[in-house]
């Protein structure tokens, strides 16, 4: 994923539909990332759309810059039990060599919504039959994020890609968190069952780190990317162990599609 044409054109087709699947994260935590909606525009007036599909929810995310070096973008994320709507505002700028390298600023806020009985999952194949828990969250998330990228082209092939790191600084609000993890022997002896871990929080505050890696390559106006984001948890609030926090590496593959305003021709010529 670290060297410049894309490790997604020299994977075999037979193991991206195991990549897909194991896109996002295949077991619903507490906290649920939202993907690294980094936009890093150039000189042209553009939106680009985003869509992600995991094993238990998908994301779709909308970015513009309406104005000269001012962007917007939203993210909006929906599953079994999940609601995650977020939005982003911020500043970006790039070099005058044909815009190879660009940076950006955003701000944001999300509202999220989690609740999650084990069995829930949208693929079978990724339920867990010797764990039995619930996870139940709800929390606000502020955040800035800096992002850094390089882009190009292979000419010859009329491909386009871009490299690209950022990280998010967040502050997370956890109205709700709350998670067990029952013994599935002790349901079926007593009606009472017996938790092997109850965790439960209210109110309680959050800092997270999430460095992020992207890669894209594309033809035109399409794009695949493939990105890895890892997690750093800190609370004196929260004692995350023994809890599905969440992963502290994820890998999503994606799409995006970017449209690029024409301009206007002068009507006095």
């Amino acid at each position: 994923m670290k060297r410049r044409i894309s490790l997604f054109l020299a994977l075999p087709y037979h193991l991206l539909i195991p990549i897909l699947l194991f896109s996002s994260c295949a077991v619903r935590s507490v906290y649920v990332p939202t993907i690294g909606n980094e936009h890093l525009f150039n000189e042209k007036k553009q939106i680009q759309a985003k869509a992600f599909v995991g094993t238990n929810h998908a994301e779709v995310l909308v970015g513009s810059n309406p104005i000269k070096h001012f962007s917007v973008g939203a993210n909006i994320s929906a599953g079994k039990g999940l609601s995650i709507y977020e939005g982003l505002i911020g500043t970006y700028g790039y070099s005058k060599d044909n815009a190879k390298w660009r940076y950006e600023l955003l701000g944001g806020a999300n509202s999220t919504r989690n609740f999650l009985k084990q069995n829930s999952a949208w693929i079978t194949a990724f339920q867990e039959d010797k764990s039995n828990y619930i996870t139940e969250s709800l929390y606000n998330k502020y955040f800035f994020q800096l992002s850094f990228g390089y882009f190009s082209k292979m000419e010859i092939y009329k491909i386009n890609y871009s490299f690209s790191i950022s990280c998010r600084t967040s502050y997370i609000d956890f109205k709700k968190y709350i998670y067990k993890e029952i013994n599935a022997d002790s349901t079926l002896l007593i009606n009472s069952p017996v938790y092997i871990v109850n965790k439960e929080f209210h109110n309680r505050k959050l800092f997270l780190l999430e460095p992020c890696i992207t890669n894209k390559v594309g033809i035109r106006n399409v794009s695949a990317i493939l990105q890895g984001q890892f997690m750093i948890p800190y609370s004196t609030e929260i004692d995350i162990r023994y809890t599905k926090f969440s992963p502290v590496f994820i890998f999503s593959i994606g799409f995006q599609y970017t449209f690029v305003f024409k301009k206007q021709k002068d009507p006095s010529k």
